[in-house]
């Protein structure tokens, strides 16, 4: 009798340990995602600028009103081409620094150059979207438009059971929250080349798993509890 008790005690403390741990993990995630963090461009991405003149639009400057709303993607060497203006490096850069560079590029045709640089990062997405494929998106943007414009998820998918593969590296996260709460790529700590997996409902993710252990770890722990309790009476 003693031995069974003792076990049950053990059992209870390694439910607790066990919980705790998935408990934490999950907290250290949700921190690492609201860090600030730089966004740097890579070769395959592409920025969108905005250009005004001082805090006007450049509706009668023709030349320079060609770059505003335009996109340009960053090649195989880090380089966009601005027009006849040529090449500027912009690989390993932020978005206010290749703002800087382009203002400089534009001082000779207006006064007081304004230029917001907005990061189009690259993402793959595979599996049962409506339209899978290669994208580019604004960090900004929520991971509900996200999947909106990648036609959706077919009926054989589930958002939980979602993934990211980064660098041949398979990731989790709470998708269903994300999409639900409209959290944006920059939230989510979605980074340039992720890719995004929607697979079938016949396969388990591990976020899935998790979610049932911790259930269980939960039913275990009200058990115990309960048996100590009537125990003790």
């Amino acid at each position: 009798m003693v031995i069974l008790m003792k076990t049950k005690v053990l059992i209870k403390h390694v439910a607790l340990l066990l919980l705790s741990v998935f408990v934490w993990q999950n907290i250290a995630i949700a921190q690492e995602r609201r860090e600030p963090r730089e966004v740097r461009l890579k070769a395959g991405d592409a920025v969108r600028l905005l250009v005004y003149d001082g805090l006007f639009p450049t509706d009668n400057n023709k030349f320079v009103s060609n770059f505003h709303n335009a996109e340009f993607v960053v090649d195989g060497l880090g380089e966009i081409r601005l027009y006849s203006l040529g090449k500027i490096k912009v690989a390993g850069r932020t978005a206010d620094e290749i703002s800087e560079l382009v203002k400089e590029k534009l001082k000779p045709f207006t006064k007081e150059p304004m230029v917001i640089t907005i990061p189009l990062i690259k993402l793959s997405l595979k599996g049962n979207f409506g339209r899978p494929g290669m994208y580019r998106f604004n960090l900004d943007e929520s991971f509900w438009q996200i999947v909106e414009e990648a036609g959706g998820i077919g009926n054989l998918s589930s958002i939980e059971g979602m993934y990211i593969i980064r660098r041949d590296e398979v990731l989790y996260q709470n998708f269903e929250d994300a999409f639900y709460n409209a959290s944006s790529l920059y939230e989510m700590g979605i980074e340039s080349g992720d890719e995004l997996i929607a697979p079938r409902v016949n396969t388990i993710s591990l976020y899935t798993i998790q979610r049932y252990f911790e259930f269980m770890m939960s039913i275990f722990i009200f058990y115990f509890t309960l048996q100590s309790y009537r125990n003790n009476r």
